[in-house]
């Protein structure tokens, strides 16, 4: 990638291959589940948006926007991200997004966090910015930490392995 930004433009079928090799990873310990969808909305836009089911009844949902230029490369314009645990009530983890600003945030990438113990939100959200902005990788890479080493001593009935 060009100048060393992860989020810049990239060729389309090496940003494809870079996400499925991603998922490849995990699908043999992790990710039990890909329900991604990718559609293109027009000749600028495509989405890439569903669900990813993991081990411990966890799960990602993913919704994101990318614009495709006239080269044919794509970039992430929208995003979001809500890791959380499936259930008779899911309940939510975490979630990175940009979907607006916060007051005294200086942009519009931030991060949501619940407390396992009550499933309540810390507020205000985390700003992150558009340095750190994860990818669905880091997000996986996350949630499968978090399982690591909290989730599966919570929960260790929702344990898979």
């Amino acid at each position: 990638m060009p100048g060393g930004d992860r989020h810049g433009w990239n060729d389309l079928q090496h940003y494809l291959d870079i996400h499925e090799s991603t998922l490849a990873r995990y699908e043999s310990h992790f990710l039990l589940e890909n329900h991604l969808e990718y559609l293109l909305t027009d000749e600028a836009t495509l989405l890439i948006r569903g669900r990813l089911n993991f081990a411990g009844n966890l799960f990602i949902e993913v919704s994101k926007t990318l614009e495709i230029n006239d080269r044919n490369q794509v970039r992430t314009i929208r995003y979001k991200y809500h890791a959380g645990l499936a259930g008779s009530e899911n309940r939510p983890l975490f979630r990175y997004d940009n979907a607006h600003p916060y007051p005294h945030h200086p942009d519009e990438h931030h991060r949501h966090c619940f407390r396992h113990e009550t499933w309540q939100e810390d507020f205000p959200p985390k700003w992150i910015g558009r340095a750190a902005w994860p990818t669905l990788g880091d997000v996986i890479a996350e949630l499968e930490e978090w399982w690591q080493e909290t989730g599966r001593f919570l929960f260790p009935e929702n344990d898979d392995d």
